[in-house]
């Protein structure tokens, strides 16, 4: 199987913001958040879907998406939730997404599609990334 974007990043043979690491997964920023702080916690091990993951594994990244649920509240205290993402597509590497809300899915998932079809760039600079993945790690 060929390195997915997240293996490449956690080998350091491309930048990613590394919010936290342990022996058994990491969590990164998305470049393409649908709100900030959005973040990744994805396995060390490339599987491709979630549901083929081991499952100590699997127990212990929503463990960590917890924690980390727990970052974003307190660096955020505006969202009014925070949630999780499961949908499979996109990178063969199994993740889950941890994100803020400050309104249902549906419009906040709208708000992002305007902002990546729009005239903005639809990747977050590398400093604003780093300000983000510095105030989490914060927490």
């Amino acid at each position: 199987m060929q390195d997915s974007i997240f293996t490449k990043i956690i080998k350091g043979e491309i930048p990613g913001e590394v919010i936290y690491r342990d022996e058994t997964c990491f969590v990164i920023l998305t470049i393409q958040p649908l709100t900030e702080g959005h973040m990744l916690v994805i396995p060390h091990e490339q599987t491709d879907s979630l549901w083929d993951v081991d499952q100590q594994v699997y127990a212990h990244l929503f463990d960590v998406a917890k924690q980390m649920q727990t970052k974003l509240k307190n660096a955020y205290p505006s969202y009014e939730r925070v949630g999780l993402l499961v949908e499979g597509f996109g990178v063969p590497h199994a993740h889950i997404h941890v994100l803020g809300f400050h309104e249902p899915l549906e419009p906040t998932i709208q708000k992002h599609v305007e902002w990546k079809t729009g005239t903005n760039s639809p990747v977050m600079s590398s400093d604003t990334l780093r300000t983000v993945a510095e105030k989490l790690r914060a927490e």
